[in-house]
């Protein structure tokens, strides 16, 4: 099985909440085989609604025949469908394929390089509107403002590249913060851990203003 502890422990999941392998295999039936990455999520993960419904979302078995494509693989869909998330129909095959994201779903760009990043990164993103203690106001800041964050806060491993420049952020496993820098830099954060939200809440709503 694949490792999902530190998703895990980021939204405190203690047991395993996914869909059966039936419901899997109708997934199978569209696409004839899956990624082993895919399938372990699905099977562990794949129920949690803070995870995977919060926000953007993770695509559920009976809903792929509406995402049908003749090239992707897309199993992950932000919240208004403004752009989607896919496997190449070549990586298939693969353990833990790469992960492409389309606006149009004609043109695809190489977001992840491999599937686990891709889960990694949208957990991080779900925390924001997910998790007990979060900001309540998203915040402008400037380029001091991230050039801090970056300094003072380690960097969790993944980011956004294509979809509205998300990089990820924070010195404890149950904390996250998360800098969109698109255009102008968004600054989101949340934790699991009331103490440990109150410590970035103390430095990071002095960076900006409510957005």
């Amino acid at each position: 099985m694949t490792d999902f502890t530190i998703i895990k422990k980021l939204f405190h999941i203690t047991k395993q909440n996914g869909f059966s392998h039936d419901e899997i295999q109708t997934v199978k039936n569209i696409f004839g085989e899956l990624p082993q990455v895919f399938i372990d999520y699905y099977l562990e993960l794949g129920k949690d609604e803070r995870l995977n419904h919060t926000q953007d979302r993770l695509i559920k078995p009976e809903q792929f025949q509406h995402f049908k494509h003749s090239d992707y693989l897309i199993f992950y869909c932000e919240n208004q469908r403004v752009c989607v998330w896919g496997i190449h129909k070549n990586d298939i095959s693969r353990t833990n394929p790469p992960v492409y994201m389309s606006y149009d779903e004609k043109e695809w760009k190489k977001e992840f390089e491999t599937l686990t990043d891709f889960f990694l990164a949208m957990a991080y993103l779900q925390t924001v509107f997910a998790l007990e203690y979060g900001c309540e106001s998203f915040y402008s800041i400037e380029q001091t403002g991230l050039e801090f964050i970056r300094e003072h806060f380690k960097y969790k491993g993944v980011s956004f590249r294509h979809w509205i420049g998300i990089e990820f952020y924070g010195n404890y496993d149950d904390s996250v913060i998360v800098v969109m820098n698109k255009d102008d830099s968004i600054l989101m954060y949340a934790s699991s851990d009331e103490q440990h939200f109150h410590e970035m809440d103390r430095v990071l709503s002095k960076l900006g203003v409510v957005f």
